[in-house]
């Protein structure tokens, strides 16, 4: 689809009826296609209701004009295009039914409801819909649904082609054919009846506002029958003035039928009488049809007529009341002989003399609208002509001189100025002589210095202007009144009495011309110049301007007499309704075109008919003009344009459009439903939000550039035929939003990325000095850390000479003892230990091996069976003496492996070991080999039936030291050594409890692609995670340090004594933010719940409630029970402590006391709760609540918050409503419970536990980032790892590949 350039053709045809006294005249106007492809033979066409767009349907795709340009659309051969009452356009082709899809500015193809497309051959339209005739079968679009459906099947006739189709009746429609008779078919049944007319080969059928059809058989003529088939009349080239037989097409006009001809242009027949009127071609006459082929004639809902034509484009008919005459060739009787105009004159015999520029005078008839070219005279500039007598008139000859023309002979009779120097000085200077009749017997010859001529005596009389004035330029006449005359130059307006006395009536100032004047009905002058339109009144001496945007300078004007005042301005013609004080411009619907209008050619006729002539040619405009409907157009949003790409598509329903780029031109194309395509009006175009910018065009486009960002609105209005304005219409809604990079958002992150790279500039610095700190630090615990392992060694080599001399010894005191001995197991069992200390101490040894030089794995393989049954077998003596059983449960598709047989069976029997010591007696160990999850491994349990692991943290299970709450002493490093031997191997070690028995497995998981052979291992600190400190020796604060520990918490004293509170109250209020005094237990507690103090200290003999029933009652209350409590006492008897301790006392002092020892205490505690919390919130596993409290209360509350917390832990919706309602608290008693145990909101602790369990799963398992995600309740792997890396400083990955 392309829009092209269209040629328009605008020509006048003056109608005489054969038999008729009445005469119109017409403008036709064709539009025809140069570029785009379309044919130039319009087979069918529809004027749009809505918008007015004229849709053209040819042989090779469908013309859309706007009144501006033609646009092309669907590459096919049209038969019938059409719009429905819903302003839906339909076109029908051979391959198919289309409709015209507005928001994307194309035609589809049409489907039924079950999405099959849609063959139609004809439209017709009905009441609620839009049927469609195909073969044998007629389609209905309802308006309803919006759905196309099979309406009926025809029969007998099921092969009828349906090319044309109407509304017969209600039920009934009228299918005609052109090779077949016409139908008539009960839409309610498909039932078919021949029509009851004859109609053998129809090229056309219609049917009038009276309910007769007219029929257009080939080569036969129009017939008229009635609906009962009688034959009304016939008209043939045989019975009327038809001169051929051929029609092509008909329809109705105001009870006149049209008649399309080929070869012979149109006929209008007046029905009632017989009469016929011809519209044809005419070579030679530009004003005439322009072709003489019409294929097919259209009337619109305007009641214009629109011919289709045979290679001639399309043409509109319309009835005008003016006509612009042009040049024709010499001795035509239409035109002119030259077409610039340069004065006009009426003779009192009604003939106008016309005056060209080189073409000589012509003579125009105005009743028969004749031309006749005075052919003698041709070749001269005729600048100006009057009247003198009945047979000659007065003419000046550019350059030439003044002459008398005989009308008659047609010949010149010179006329001489004065003399021969004067007539030299006035005319043959390159200077007009403007020639006027001011009474019957003198004329003026206006030029720089005027002349009056009596005609009878031959007697020249100057003219002199009165005063100081001179005259600007050539004097031009107004007009005459008897008396006086009125005449102008380009700055005066003047009068000329009867005794010559030239006076100037007003006179202009500056840079201000006069181009045109002329006089109306009132006396008022109206005044035309370089500033527009004005008048002046000769009364008031006032002269009033008359604004007009589109009008800039006129260049004629005259008025009519009736209230206009008609305007020549840059080429448009304009009507001034003095009255209304509006405008009116018309154009080429109108009969006129663009014409450059000349001053001085200005005639009112005789018959009151206005005659401007210009450049183009000479405009003649009827006194009596055709009556229009005054209504206003209707304006409609077309197209909206921004940078080149059409926008239409994203315009809401209320005409809504938001636009990204600010800086590309936006185009906002209307369009103007005018009873009359051609018709150009003035817009005027608001914007609203530009400080209500208003611009007027003549086209019908608003062009924004560089609109800034904010919201306008599109207002649109255009000049009326009435010369008035429509209302503003709200076209448009436009919303310029800011480009990516000014947006809100952008400005913020750019504000942010420029403080981020700020802070890391600083960071980087700050961090650099830390770095070379931390590297310094690195050293020196390098240093320290080898001065340790070195301590260690000698004291490893110092041990094991003593060791010897006790581990030798014993066994040898074991050899000589007999089994029976009483001495013997008690022997035996130290001879064991002291081999499994001599065991330890090699372990030390040969992880100091590993780790300062290059160590290996001797891989082997092993029958995987029978080494773990030997192995069983030496626990087995050691497991019945606590009737102990231990099972071994083989996989037998497992035989053999390949690992390092010594280091293995290190891990295994630490297991085993493990499992023995935590194993109940008279229970069971089960060691077991499988496939291990994770493809390509072997997996070895050992699962035992002991405490389980419940209470521990499976985290820190295999680290140094920790064995559980449920550990015996030992040195702790079994487990953790066993996971360093297995990570050798590539594997791995865990463990996990029996949720549903008891006891717990252990396990450790081996590759199966290890390769027989020495492994080279690399040095790595094994022993720094054996042997590191686990806490570090804190010096003693100072005295400054620990008052500032205190400075913002409270305290709460309770005591009766007035002078023991008076004084604590002194001696404490300095170090604490608030101390409170109570007197009882009962005040104390209320002051708790009221102010929630961080400790109290209370007396416990103490009148209505004692210190121990205070400190109960404060650790049974869910709000308040993590506050420590320390109670005084005189009593320092162990019964008494035991009964504080029991009651939920943190701490007891007995009196006396000093001050600083109670204060100590405090710190004591308080830095106690603060070191929890600081647990609580590092990165790393959460300490037990038994660990972390200071009642059993809190202890409870922790543990089903844990408990609850874990159970829900893959639950994205766990949240603080989540457990608020389990709990059966509200969110502020949560709130501060877990702010004042933690010194962490509920959100930050479920986030922590989730972490660790994450952590745990990235470090033990295989599962990926998203499965993790999706296990530790977070909705997206992406908020996963965020929430990641705030946590522990790295992504999931990164944590993986450096602690794995």
């Amino acid at each position: 689809m392309k829009k092209t350039p269209i040629i328009f053709i605008t020509c006048l045809l003056f109608l005489l009826p054969l038999e008729a006294t009445e005469s119109k005249q017409y403008a036709f106007q064709q539009i025809i296609n140069t570029q785009n492809g379309l044919s130039s033979s319009v087979r069918c066409l529809t004027v749009s209701h809505e918008k007015g767009y004229v849709w053209i349907g040819t042989r090779s795709g469908i013309g859309r004009f706007d009144g501006y340009e033609l646009k092309k659309f669907l590459h096919d051969n049209i038969t019938h295009i059409f719009e429905d009452n819903e302003n839906k356009v339909w076109a029908t082709t051979p391959k198919g039914l289309y409709y015209y899809n507005d928001s994307e500015d194309n035609f589809l193809q049409a489907e039924d409801k079950n999405r099959n497309p849609v063959t139609a051959s004809s439209i017709c339209s009905y009441a609620d819909g839009v049927l469609f005739g195909s073969y044998g079968k007629i389609y209905k679009y309802d308006y309803a649904d919006r759905q196309i459906k099979l309406l009926c099947s025809i029969y007998p006739d099921r092969q009828y082609n349906i090319t044309g189709l109407q509304k017969w009746d209600k039920h009934t429609l009228l299918a005609t054919n052109r090779w077949k008779k016409a139908l008539l078919i009960d839409i309610r049944t498909g039932q078919t009846r021949p029509a009851p007319f004859k109609s053998d080969e129809l090229v056309d059928c219609f049917i009038d506002s009276k309910g007769n059809i007219w029929t257009a058989p080939y080569h036969q003529g129009i017939n008229c029958y009635d609906r009962n088939g009688k034959l009304l009349h016939a008209y043939h080239t045989q019975n009327s003035s038809m001169k051929t037989n051929v029609v092509l097409s008909i329809t109705e006009r105001n009870g006149h039928i049209w008649i399309a001809t080929d070869g012979h242009g149109i006929y209008i027949l007046n029905p009632t009488n017989g009469e016929i009127t011809t519209l044809e071609h005419i070579p030679g006459n530009r004003y005439s049809l322009p072709v003489n082929s019409i294929l097919c004639l259209y009337k619109d809902f305007n009641d214009n007529i629109w011919a289709g034509s045979v290679r001639g484009g399309l043409i509109s008919i319309k009835e005008v009341g003016m006509k612009t005459y042009s040049d024709a060739l010499p001795g035509i009787e239409y035109g002119l002989s030259e077409k610039v105009i340069l004065s006009i004159y009426q003779d009192k015999e009604n003939k106008i003399w016309i005056g060209t520029d080189g073409g000589g005078i012509n003579n125009f008839d105005p009743a028969l609208r004749k031309f006749n070219h005075i052919l003698p005279t041709w070749g001269d500039k005729v600048s100006s002509i009057t009247g003198v007598d009945k047979k000659r008139l007065l003419v000046s000859l550019f350059s030439k001189g003044i002459f008398f023309f005989d009308k008659d002979t047609k010949k010149y009779q010179p006329l001489i100025i004065v003399n021969d120097s004067i007539n030299a000085l006035l005319c043959q200077r390159g200077k007009n002589v403007n020639v006027f009749q001011n009474t019957p017997e003198t004329v003026l010859l206006l030029s720089e210095y005027p002349y009056s001529y009596h005609l009878r005596k031959k007697q020249f009389t100057p003219i002199i202007p009165k005063g100081k004035i001179q005259i600007d330029g050539i004097l031009q006449p107004v007009c005459n009144d008897g008396s006086r005359s009125f005449l102008h130059d380009s700055k005066h307006i003047y009068k000329l009495d009867s005794l010559n006395h030239l006076t100037a009536v007003y006179t202009c100032y500056g840079d201000t011309i006069f181009n045109s004047i002329s006089l109306d009905e009132n006396n008022l002058f109206w005044i035309g110049g370089n500033y527009g339109l004005s008048n002046y009144s000769l009364t008031s001496k006032k002269r009033t301007s008359i604004p007009n945007e589109l009008i800039k300078e006129i260049n004629a004007l005259i008025c009519d007499k009736r209230g206009k005042v008609w305007v020549g301005a840059e080429g448009k013609l304009f009507a001034h309704l003095i009255k209304e004080g509006e405008f009116i411009l018309y154009g080429e619907s109108d009969g006129i075109g663009l014409n450059e209008y000349l001053e001085k050619p200005r005639l009112l006729s005789i018959q009151g008919d206005v005659y401007m002539g210009g450049v183009n040619g000479l405009l003649c405009i009827d006194k009596q003009l055709p009556q229009e409907a005054n209504t206003p157009p209707v304006l409609n949003l077309a197209d909206v344009w921004v940078g080149g790409e059409r926008m239409n598509k994203h315009i809401t329903d209320n005409q809504n459009l938001k636009v990204i780029e600010p800086n590309k031109p936006i185009s906002i194309k209307i369009v103007a439903s005018n009873k009359d395509i051609f018709r150009k009006p003035m817009f005027r175009f608001t914007v609203e939000g530009l400080d209500g910018q208003v611009s007027y065009s003549y086209q019908p486009e608003l062009t924004l550039n560089s609109l800034p960002i904010g919201t306008y609105q599109i207002l649109a209005s255009c000049s009326t035929r009435s010369g008035s304005w429509t209302n503003d219409y709200r076209v448009l809604k436009l919303t310029i939003l800011p480009p990516w990079y000014k947006s809100g958002w952008f400005t913020a992150c750019y504000t942010i990325l420029i403080f981020s790279i700020i802070i890391g500039i600083i960071y980087s610095l700050l961090r650099r000095n830390a770095n070379k700190l931390k590297w310094a630090m690195k050293e020196h615990e390098q240093q320290v850390y080898e001065e340790k392992v070195r301590f260690l060694i000698n004291i490893n080599h110092e041990l094991r000479t003593p060791l010897t001399l006790i581990h030798a010894p014993l066994k040898q005191l074991l050899e000589s003892l007999p089994p029976n001995d009483s001495k013997y197991s008690t022997i035996q069992s130290i001879c064991k230990q002291s081999g499994r200390m001599k065991k330890l101490l090699n372990m030390v040894l040969d992880v100091r091996k590993m780790e300062v030089g290059q160590s290996t794995l001797n891989a082997e393989e092993v029958q995987l069976d029978t080494w773990i049954e030997q192995l069983v077998a030496d626990f087995k003596p050691e497991a019945g003496e606590k009737g102990i059983m231990i099972q071994y449960q083989p996989d037998e598709k497992i035989d053999k492996l390949c690992f390092d047989k010594e280091k293995c069976t290190t891990i295994l029997t630490n297991l085993l070991i493990n499992a023995l010591k935590y194993s109940p007696d008279n229970s069971q160990i089960t060691v077991s080999v499988n496939s291990s999850n994770e493809k390509g491994y072997v997996r070895i349990s050992v699962s035992d039936q002991g405490s389980g692991l419940k209470e521990v943290d499976i985290n820190s299970l295999f680290t140094r030291f920790y064995q559980g709450n449920n550990s015996r002493p030992g040195t702790g490093i079994g487990l953790s050594y066993s996971k360093i031997l297995a990570e050798q191997h590539r594997g791995s070690i865990g463990a996990y409890d029996h949720e549903n028995a008891a006891g717990a497995t252990f396990w450790f998981e081996l590759p199966r692609d290890i390769q027989p052979g020495k492994i080279t291992l690399q040095p790595q600190p094994y022993l720094n995670e054996l042997l590191a400190p686990t806490q570090e020796i804190e010096s003693p604060p100072s005295e400054t340090t620990s008052q500032a520990d205190t400075q913002e918490r409270t305290i709460l004293i309770v005591d009766d004594n007035v002078d023991l509170t008076d004084y604590l109250h002194s001696a404490l209020k300095s170090k604490f933010k608030e101390v409170w005094i109570a007197p009882n237990g009962e005040e104390a507690l209320r002051i708790c719940r009221k102010s929630h103090p961080d400790i109290v200290v209370s007396d416990i003999q103490m009148p209505r409630m004692n210190g121990y029933e205070l400190c109960k009652q404060i650790k049974e209350d869910f709000d308040i029970s993590h506050i420590p409590v320390i109670l005084l006492t005189a009593r320092n008897d162990e019964e008494s402590q035991l009964f504080g301790y029991k009651n939920g006392a943190d701490a007891y002092l007995t009196k006396p006391f000093e001050v600083s020892m109670l204060y100590t205490m405090i710190r004591s505690q308080l830095k106690n709760r603060e070191r929890m919390r600081t647990r609580y919130t590092e990165a790393g596993s959460l300490p037990q609540p038994e660990e972390s409290t200071f009642s059993s209360a809190d202890e409870d509350f922790l543990h089903r918050l844990n408990k609850l917390i874990s159970d829900n832990l893959d639950n994205d919706q766990m949240g603080v409503p989540f457990l608020c309602s389990e709990l059966g608290v509200s969110r502020a008693s949560l709130y501060n419970k877990l702010k004042a145990l933690t010194d962490m909101g509920a959100n930050d602790y479920i986030t922590k536990l989730r972490m660790e369990r994450a952590i745990w799963l990235l470090m033990h398992s295989k599962l990926n980032i998203n499965e993790i995600s999706d296990q530790t309740g977070f909705s997206t792997p992406r908020y996963f790892s965020t929430v990641f890396k705030q946590y522990t400083g790295c992504s999931p990955t990164q944590y993986k590949e450096e602690h794995v």
